[in-house]
């Protein structure tokens, strides 16, 4: 039976940025239409799994990507395959001290819009500034990479060779880490282009 696949979009925005691909989009506690307070990354995982009727292969955007991982390596039994675009297993330590300190006062003095200007021009959608922020820096504390090696799913790594947000390196670093992976490498930035989101529909469909 074809179970549609699960899309987990990035920190700062929301279900429509897989607005054009079939299948299950969530939002994030804080984001878009999900109203829901955030707690934490874990509960984040925990209600994704529970609201899954069975088995679906699973699409994660940077912060999606890493909760894609998470719920692949707790709820294996839900989870197909996994595609990761533009994610880091570790994106605390894909920037420096300094960048970071410069990202969290540029987003607080600006707001996330600005850093969605950055990443993909004129992108709308609710978000709850300050419960989002909580969730930035859980996101930029979770290190995956102990984890990754004992995940045994297939795994596609997709990621943009100008990414500013999630550098190329991490793509690489990513893909060592896991058992059974494939990587490709895009032209285009963070944001998921018409190109990359047309890989995807791609690998859903070859089975």
């Amino acid at each position: 039976m074809y179970m549609p696949p699960l899309y987990i979009h990035g920190w700062g925005f929301s279900s429509k940025v897989f607005a054009s691909l079939p299948g299950i989009k969530p939002d994030l506690p804080a984001h878009g239409r999900n109203t829901n307070p955030y707690t934490c990354l874990d509960d984040v995982v925990r209600d994704i799994a529970l609201s899954l009727p069975s088995r679906h292969d699973v699409v994660g955007w940077s912060l999606g990507g890493s909760l894609a991982l998470l719920l692949a390596l707790r709820f294996p039994s839900k989870v197909g395959r996994v595609i990761l675009l533009g994610t880091s297993p570790y994106f605390g330590g894909a920037w420096s001290r300094a960048n970071l300190r410069a990202f969290r006062s540029m987003v607080r003095k600006r707001g996330i819009g600005a850093f969605r200007e950055i990443v993909a021009g004129g992108f709308e959608d609710h978000v709850e500034e300050e419960e989002a922020l909580r969730m930035l820096e859980d996101y930029i504390n979770l290190d995956l990479r102990a984890r990754i090696p004992f995940l045994d799913k297939e795994v596609v790594v997709v990621h943009g060779e100008r990414d500013t947000v999630v550098p190329l390196r991490e793509a690489f670093l990513l893909h060592n880490l896991l058992r059974r992976s494939k990587l490709i490498i895009l032209p285009g930035g963070h944001f998921p282009s018409e190109n990359e989101r047309a890989v995807v529909s791609s690998l859903l469909a070859s089975g």
